[in-house]
C-alpha cells in the first residue's frame, strides 16, 4: 500500500500507555502500512490555540492520543463531524490514572476540603470523581478542583510541580506522573483502576467522517498498533529505549518502574460491560446526551 497522505496523532502529555505507540513507530510498522505517521505532541496549549485545525487544513489526517476522554469531549463541546472523535483502537484494560496524595491525606475520605489537581476535560478528573464517589466525596461541593489542562509545560508536569510546592494536596496522574508523585514523597490512594474493571479507549481516537472515506488509514494504523502492544508487552528493554527516545523527562530507572505498573494490561481487550460503566459515568458526570 502507497499512502501519500501525512498523519499526525498528537496529545496533551507523555503517560506510559503512549509506549506501545512509540515502539510501533520505532520499529517501522506505520510505513510498512504505507503511512507516513508524524507524532507531535501538543503540550501546555489551551484548547482554543490547538493547532489540529490548521492541520487538516495543511491535508494531514489525525488522530488522538491517549485516553478514554476525547469522544465523550467532543460532545460535551458539540463538535461538528469533521473534528468530533471516535475511539478506533484500545489497548489497556484498566484505566491507569491513581491517586497519590500528601501523608496527611491517609485515605479518600480525607481529601474533603482539600486541593485536588486534575484535567477538568480528561480522564484524569473523571477516574478521580469515580472514587470520590464511591467513597462518599462529592466531588463538586466537597474539593477545591484545580485545572491543568492546556497549562504548560503540560498537564500531568503542571500537577506535579504544584504537588511538590505543596499548593495541592493531591493529583490524580498516568504512570510515570504518579510514580514521579510517589518519589516527591505522596502515597497512592485507593484509585479507579483498584476498584473498578475500567476498560480505556487508550490510543487513538479519529474523526468519524474519516473512517468511511479512508478505512485503510484506520485499519493500517490499527494494525501497526496492535504489533506495537505485542512487542512493547513482551520486550522490556527494547519498549524502554523506545520511551526515552520519546519521553525525556524521565530516565531509565523510572520508565523501568512505570513499564511493570501498566505493561502487563496492555492487549487488544476490551470489556463492553466495562466500557459502557465508563459510558454511563461520563454521560452522568457532563449531563450528556445519552444517545450519543
Amino acid at each position: 500500500m502507497d499512502s501519500q497522505e501525512k498523519i499526525v496523532v498528537f496529545g496533551p502529555a507523555l503517560p506510559m500507555n503512549l509506549a506501545p505507540m512509540w515502539v510501533a513507530h520505532d520499529k517501522g510498522f506505520f510505513k510498512e502500512e504505507g503511512l507516513d505517521v508524524d507524532l507531535r505532541p501538543v503540550q501546555g496549549i489551551p484548547d482554543s490555540e490547538h493547532p489540529r485545525h490548521q492541520w487538516r487544513k495543511d491535508g494531514a489526517i489525525i488522530f488522538q492520543s491517549p485516553g478514554g476522554s476525547p469522544p465523550f469531549r467532543s460532545v460535551l463541546e458539540k463538535r461538528d463531524h469533521i473534528d468530533g472523535e471516535v475511539n478506533v483502537v484500545s489497548i489497556a484494560n484498566r484505566t491507569a490514572h491513581v491517586f497519590v496524595a500528601k501523608p496527611y491525606v491517609k485515605d479518600v475520605p480525607d481529601l474533603k476540603g482539600k486541593k485536588i489537581a486534575g484535567d477538568l476535560k480528561g480522564g484524569s478528573s473523571m477516574d478521580a470523581k469515580m472514587v470520590m464517589r464511591h467513597f462518599g466525596v462529592d466531588p463538586e461541593k466537597d474539593v477545591t478542583w484545580i485545572d491543568s489542562r492546556g497549562k504548560p509545560p503540560n498537564t500531568e508536569r503542571f500537577r506535579l510541580a504544584l504537588f511538590e510546592k505543596g499548593e495541592v494536596d493531591a493529583v490524580c496522574c498516568d504512570p510515570p506522573h504518579w510514580n514521579i508523585a510517589v518519589q516527591m514523597g505522596g502515597h497512592a490512594l485507593q484509585s479507579c483502576r483498584d476498584l473498578f474493571f475500567d476498560s480505556r479507549g487508550r490510543l487513538f481516537h479519529f474523526a468519524g467522517r474519516k473512517i468511511a472515506e479512508k478505512p485503510f488509514v484506520v485499519k493500517g494504523m490499527v494494525r501497526a498498533l496492535l504489533r506495537g502492544v505485542m512487542i512493547a508487552k513482551y520486550s522490556k528493554e527494547e519498549t524502554l529505549d523506545s520511551i526515552l527516545r520519546h519521553n525525556h523527562f524521565i530516565n531509565r530507572e523510572l520508565a523501568s518502574l512505570a513499564y511493570e505498573e501498566v505493561h502487563k494490561e496492555w492487549g487488544p481487550v476490551l470489556d463492553l460491560d466495562a466500557y459502557q460503566r465508563k459510558v454511563d459515568f461520563y454521560t452522568q458526570e457532563w449531563n450528556l446526551p445519552k444517545n450519543r
